[in-house]
């Protein structure tokens, strides 16, 4: 069984992969290398795919066995063969993709099913369930449902790699005070009263802040830039995500 679990930013030689379709190319076939950049794949992209099929209308327990069955069954029978960067970006790529993939299992007349000789990928469905119904946008298609998770699951793996970072130089209690102040997602405590927690000046928190918030802007950049096919696509790839979340 494969596991999806999350998988860091860079290499193994430290350096940013240069495009998320090399991990696409390398899903085809067997062997260890293609089995863990299917477990790549999945882990960075299950969520939104899984929000999309819910919001076509299928139940829970159908949403899991189709997002199961795309990134098993349809990855598995080479369906990216061929795949080049020039072929754009990969959100765009994968929605049609997954489309494709409901309408072929549509037309069989059943769920995509576990084993039969395709990897089963371990999701966690009830996570991927609470996470979508935790979601405000019910009124979206599922098209834009689909972009809008795309657009948190890469801002959660930026801030995993931006608190990985953090732990790393032993700030990871300070990180957790102050990331608020990156992802929006949480309060944060006045400046002087986390200096005085962590036995800081107000200035050297105030700097720790501004540093992990670059941080934070150049690891999302890094993150898109894996998903388009060259470097003139990344500003215009931000500039579309981020108009998700405009009110």
């Amino acid at each position: 069984m494969m596991n999806c679990q999350k998988t860091p930013l860079e290499t193994a030689d430290g350096r940013f992969p240069v495009t998320r379709w090399s991990v696409v190319v390398a899903a085809q076939g067997d062997g260890d290398s293609a089995r863990h950049a299917l477990n790549e794949l999945c882990a960075q992209y299950w969520l939104p795919v899984y929000s999309f099929i819910r919001r076509k209308g299928h139940s829970p327990a159908d949403a899991e066995d189709l997002t199961q069955g795309f990134f098993a069954e349809f990855l598995s029978r080479s369906a990216f063969d061929g795949v080049a960067e020039e072929k754009g970006r990969l959100r765009t790529f994968l929605l049609k993709a997954v489309t494709r993939h409901m309408g072929h299992e549509h037309e069989k007349g059943t769920a995509a099913k576990r084993g039969g000789g395709v990897p089963v990928l371990s999701l966690d469905g009830q996570r991927a369930e609470g996470m979508y119904l935790d979601e405000p946008g019910h009124h979206l298609t599922p098209e834009l449902e689909f972009e809008r998770q795309w657009v948190l699951a890469l801002l959660d793996r930026a801030l995993d790699t931006v608190r990985a970072a953090a732990a790393e130089s032993a700030q990871a209690e300070l990180f957790e005070d102050l990331k608020g102040l990156i992802s929006l997602a949480s309060p944060v405590a006045p400046y002087e009263d986390i200096a005085f927690r962590h036995g800081l000046s107000e200035s050297a928190v105030k700097s720790t802040a501004q540093r992990l918030r670059q941080e934070f802007r150049t690891v999302v950049r890094a993150l898109v830039a894996e998903t388009v096919a060259s470097d003139e696509e990344i500003d215009d790839e931000i500039r579309h995500l981020f108009t998700l979340f405009a009110s």
